[in-house]
């Protein structure tokens, strides 16, 4: 079976954590069954990020996944309320000159600025992000290795 096709009959499992950091329940999480995460930024993630932001494709999409940003962001903003406020000025303007992901720019190009999506909506999507433990797929050791010189952490 080839990645892409694994990649799409496989599950994600994720843990959602409330904003209280009590562990509510691990769930197997198909991506086409995202709508059944009940996590508000679940839902904004779903319809304003997910047509680019795929939860685990690989190269071909037009950005790279989510479980890739949140690796790349957690690096550099590993305290929550960092990464919810990096994610949200990110979203918000992207900045050529605060890259955080060198190839996916080079790759995809600078996202555009989503302005249409609400400072609420952005907070909700950047808490389900930090608050999601995606499943890394197979290929993504390699790739992270070819991209950076060194096995993912």
């Amino acid at each position: 079976m080839k990645i892409k096709e694994s990649i799409a009959v496989s599950f994600l499992t994720v843990l959602i954590v409330s904003c209280s950091g009590h562990e509510q329940h691990a769930v197997n999480l198909e991506p086409t069954d995202l709508a059944k995460v009940n996590h508000p930024g679940a839902k904004v993630y779903q319809s304003a990020c997910m047509s680019c932001h795929a939860l685990a494709a690989k190269e071909e999409g037009i950005a790279p996944p989510l479980f890739g940003v949140k690796d790349h962001v957690i690096k550099t903003y590993p305290e929550r309320m960092a990464f919810i406020q990096r994610v949200v000025a990110w979203v918000k303007a992207p900045n050529p000159n605060d890259v955080l992901m060198p190839g996916a720019v080079k790759k995809f190009g600078l996202m555009p600025a989503q302005t249409q999506i609400s400072d609420a909506e952005l907070q909700a999507v950047a808490e389900f992000i930090y608050d999601t433990d995606f499943t890394k797929p197979d290929w993504y050791a390699a790739h992270y290795q070819a991209e950076h010189g060194k096995k993912p952490q």
